[in-house]
């Protein structure tokens, strides 16, 4: 065939292509199209003048009787303005499957569904989702939705339920058009030069999805208008846009709950009904600043709380799939033998290294990301092009973030099935001799269960590209907020995980709809940027090789009791030398790590990884027991300082001596009694004197006042700061307890995804922020976890107990 005659007679191409691959509804022509087109422009700003003025003119009086209607009366007045409108939220996820892919082709029955997504009974009848719906449409104009209204209906077009027809060599122009006139306008690739680069570049459209966004808009503005005259009723229709209503003042877009803080899920719930966002490209640099800074915090709690390392290697220890029994019942093979903890330990060390080199790498991006927006800034409009420079640039971490997120759904693939809370379902495939394949199945079909066929989705690449990660993520943490049992079903394990890819997921997103003229990725440019992605990493793949052949399950293996570290009990003797032998324990494990990565490339394993800064830090460490019998009026130093607290690099050089002189020589035993984990513990024997430690050096902050705070906030930080000496402990703290302490010391409290919460400062001389996840599935903190957070907000930002008063 002719290649020529796919320009002349696209429908005998079409044809060529067999019966299985997509094709156009049809193949109007240029003055059908261009007709159609027109009609609809004309009609879309007609009823968006209709809006806009009863908007200037009511809106106020729109709002109160909005907000006085029951769920039930709001979903009579939609239904009103949409008969037969979609039910649940997300309808094209459901649409999706209740259809086979070839009944979709075809002709679907939930066109509507897919079409418009985001107009559904359950979301539009909330309190204010309507209103910034009417907001947003009725004061800014069509041209500036155009590429939202486009993208919202990417599952139905993934999926071929919405097919568009097609005519080549045109280009449809809306962006930048503000009259009926020019906006839809259809040019001809023959008469203007630029018309093919603007579709090209996504400044303008290919017909049938130029076509298709108009008749999204339409319909839009005119369920809108309808929502209006129904709400207003009472008033004489004549009024509702009348010159002689007098104009009011725009009233300010806040129609935000107070109680509520603010969370990336809201305002991905909310992304629909606004206009669509501008990429605050410092707020993503806080963001990511965050996620690097909170992986350094967990390699170095690995390194320096026996606890916290037990605590871990436990959950990765949970969630090997050597948990679960096979199809005969019986347990695997070298299930809790060494080489199954030497692979527990090494995918430990790998996620936790890899993370931190993942984000610091994002982190640098975002950093060239801010210093390219700042130049470029004024150069930036929706009908031009980006800067080469600032274009490539976003393309290389829009296509880092894909990558990265490749790494989180391969840790929820392996580590959902044995997670405990849904062990159950699940079963291992007999094990082949020979192999250490491990093969996962459900005990029987998922059925109904949502939590499983998310999970399924994110695991299988085309379902994934059909519906979108974020639009996934957005599911699976809009199911776990609403659904107690659900996320019961979630062990804190997966829920991190999914945290962490949710951030991935939701970063991705804003960069990608931060501009529509993103130049399209050709096979060179991919090719360019697998490249930069490649190297970029190269020392994760470098770690990767370097944990092979490590054995580490004599030193490391958490269930012999060698990393029992009782820090959340009142000092004493048997609870300090259970707590000096498990530190010591966590010295000899990482000591074996840094010999290893010696001998294979000269460099301990945190001198291996660039931008690790831990050299400068300090191990904290228990010092000795003191008789409080003897102990002398001036207290004396149970040991050097230099014993206490080492450099973190010297660490190695010096741990045998120290062992042996410190602990083997004191002989100590591992503790006998039993040492409850949970609320106030009692009293065990004599207290030991506290001995004030030098703490590692925080950020100088001379210039930061005290802070004088409530009494519900400083009961917050003395359970924080706690001096583990005092004959009472604190018991667990509630989570709405610590964000509250956290905002009244001035930090803006945001709420990522699924666990996370970011704390930003803003009355601090330091612009680093700092993350915490919430605990899971109970919101109160354990006091040995408060002690942690105490730890890291003391490197972060220097607070001691000292730093808070309280109000009088």
């Amino acid at each position: 065939m002719d290649p020529s005659s796919f320009y002349s007679n696209p429908l005998n191409f079409f044809d060529s292509l067999g019966p299985n691959l997509p094709r156009p509804t049809s193949f109007p022509t240029a003055n059908k199209i261009r007709k159609e087109a027109r009609e609809r422009s004309e009609k879309i700003f007609a009823d968006w003048t209709t809006l806009h003025w009863i908007l200037e003119r009511h809106e106020e009086i729109i709002r109160k009787r909005w907000m006085k209607k029951t769920r039930e009366q709001r979903k009579k007045v939609l239904l009103g303005a949409w008969p037969n409108m979609s039910s649940t939220h997300r309808p094209d996820f459901q649409a999706l499957q209740r259809e086979t892919p070839q009944q979709r082709s075809s002709g679907t029955k939930f066109r509507e569904a897919f079409l418009w997504p985001y107009i559904n009974l359950e979301d539009l009848s909330s309190s204010k989702l309507l209103l910034l719906f009417l907001n947003s449409r009725g004061h800014h104009l069509p041209e500036a939705f155009a590429h939202a209204d486009y993208e919202a209906s990417h599952v139905g077009m993934t999926s071929l339920a919405i097919q568009s027809p097609f005519l080549n060599e045109h280009t449809i122009l809306l962006r930048g058009q503000t009259t009926p006139k020019t906006y839809g306008q259809l040019v001809a690739w023959d008469d203007d030069d630029e018309a093919f680069d603007l579709m090209h570049t996504g400044i303008g459209f290919h017909p049938g999805y130029g076509l298709q966004v108009l008749e999204t808009q339409q319909e839009v503005l005119r369920f809108l208008v309808k929502c209006c005259s129904v709400i207003l009723q009472d008033l004489p229709v004549d009024s509702l846009t009348s010159n002689d209503v007098p104009v009011q003042p725009e009233l300010p877009l806040s129609l935000k709950n107070e109680s509520e803080w603010p969370s990336l899920a809201a305002m991905a719930s909310e992304a629909p009904y606004r206009v669509p966002a501008h990429l605050n490209f410092k707020h993503l640099q806080a963001l990511v600043a965050g996620k690097r800074s909170a992986a350094m915090d967990h390699i170095w709690a690995m390194r320096e709380d026996p606890g916290y390392f037990a605590d871990i290697i436990g959950d990765y220890g949970e969630h090997r799939q050597e948990t679960l029994l096979d199809v005969d019942g019986k347990r695997h093979p070298l299930l809790n033998r060494p080489l199954f903890w030497d692979r527990v330990l090494s995918s430990a060390i790998l996620d936790a290294y890899g993370s931190f080199i993942t984000w610091d790498v994002m982190c640098q991006q975002v950093t060239d990301l801010v210093t390219l927006n700042g130049r470029y800034s004024s150069d930036v409009t929706a009908t031009k092009r980006l800067p080469s420079e600032f274009d490539k640039a976003l393309q290389n971490f829009r296509h880092f973030l894909n990558r990265a997120s490749k790494g989180p759904i391969a840790n929820l693939k392996i580590g959902v099935p044995p997670s405990p809370p849904l062990r159950s379902l699940f079963v291992r495939e007999r094990q082949q001799p020979g192999s250490t394949m491990i093969r996962v199945k459900t005990k029987s079909a998922m059925g109904k269960d949502i939590l499983l066929h998310l999970f399924q989705t994110l695991w299988n690449e085309q379902e994934l590209f059909l519906f979108g990660l974020p639009d996934v993520m957005d599911e699976l943490d809009r199911l776990v907020q609403s659904d107690p049992k659900q996320k019961d079903r979630l062990s804190s394990w997966v829920a991190q995980v999914i945290s962490d890819l949710a951030v991935i997921a939701q970063i991705r997103r804003q960069v990608g709809s931060y501009h529509p003229l993103l130049s399209a990725i050709n096979e060179d440019t991919t090719d360019d940027m697998k490249a930069d992605f490649s190297k970029s990493l190269s020392n994760l793949a470098g770690l990767m090789n370097n944990l092979k052949e490590l054995s580490l399950a004599s030193v490391g293996s958490p269930f012999d009791g060698k990393f029992h570290y009782p820090s959340d009990k009142r000092r004493t003797r048997e609870t300090i030398n259970v707590m000096r032998k498990a530190e010591v324990n966590l010295d000899l494990f990482w000591q074996t790590v840094d010999k290893h990565f010696m001998g294979k490339c000269r460099k301990t394993l945190h001198q291996s990884v660039p931008h690790l800064s831990l050299d400068d830090r300090q191990l904290q460490r228990t010092p000795g027991w003191i008789e409080p019998e003897t102990q002398p009026e001036k207290e004396p130093k149970s040991e050097s300082s230099e014993e206490l607290y080492k450099p973190f690099s010297e660490l190695s050089t010096t741990l045998e001596d120290r062992a042996g002189r410190s602990v083997l020589s004191e002989n100590i035993s591992p503790a006998k009694s039993k040492i409850k984990t949970r609320g106030v513990p009692q009293d065990t024997g004599p207290k030991a004197p506290y001995v004030e430690i030098e703490q590692e050096q925080p950020p100088k902050l001379e210039d930061q006042p005290a802070f004088t705070v409530s009494k519900r906030a400083f009961k917050v930080f003395s359970a924080l700061f706690h001096n583990p000496a005092e004959p009472s402990q604190p018991g667990e703290l509630p989570w709405a307890d610590f964000l509250h302490a956290m905002a009244q010391t001035g930090f803006d409290v945001e709420k990522l995804y699924g666990s996370v919460w970011q704390f930003t400062p803003t009355k601090l001389d330091v612009e680093r922020s700092i993350q915490f996840h919430e605990p899971h599935p109970m919101g109160k903190i354990p006091y040995r976890i408060a002690r942690r957070h105490g730890r890291r907000l003391n490197r972060a930002y220097g607070w001691t107990g000292e730093t808070f008063a309280l109000a009088k």
